[in-house]
C-alpha cells in the first residue's frame, strides 16, 4: 500500500498507564462471597495514543448508564481484555472494549475503550 510516500509509524506518547487484572480474593469474614480486587501486572508503563470519542459513541454509552472516560490505542497486544483495569494519573479506568485493528498507516494496534468503573477497586498483592 506504499504509494511512493514514506509511512510514519504511530507514536504512543500521549500518556502511559499501568495495567491491573481483576481478581476475586476470598473474604475471611464471608468465604462464600469473594471480594473483587485488582492485581498489578509487573510489565511497567504502557504508552498510548489518545483517540477521539465521537458524540454518537458517548450518547450510546450514556444510554447504557456507562461513562466513557477515554479511548486509546496501544501497539497490538493480545494480553489485555475486559477483565483489566488501567490506572492513568491515579484514576482507575475499566477496559470496556478491546479491539484489534490496523491503523491508517498500516500498523497493527489494539484500541481500548475505557469507562468509569462501577466501584473503586482495592489493590491486592
Amino acid at each position: 500500500m506504499n504509494r511512493g510516500k514514506q509511512q510514519i509509524a504511530p507514536t504512543y506518547n500521549d500518556g502511559g498507564f499501568e495495567l491491573y487484572d481483576l481478581v476475586d480474593v476470598p473474604d475471611p469474614d464471608s468465604p462464600d462471597f469473594p471480594v473483587r480486587m485488582i492485581r498489578k501486572r509487573d510489565i511497567g508503563v504502557i504508552g498510548y495514543r489518545e483517540l477521539s470519542i465521537y458524540d454518537r459513541t458517548r450518547i450510546t454509552f450514556e444510554q447504557a448508564d456507562k461513562q466513557i472516560t477515554l479511548k486509546v490505542a496501544i501497539p497490538r497486544w493480545d494480553g489485555i481484555s475486559t477483565d483489566c483495569v488501567v490506572i492513568i494519573g491515579g484514576t482507575q479506568h475499566k477496559v470496556f472494549n478491546c479491539a484489534h485493528v490496523i491503523s491508517k498507516q498500516g500498523y497493527p494496534e489494539t484500541e481500548l475503550t475505557l469507562i468509569k468503573p462501577d466501584m473503586h477497586y482495592e489493590v491486592t498483592e
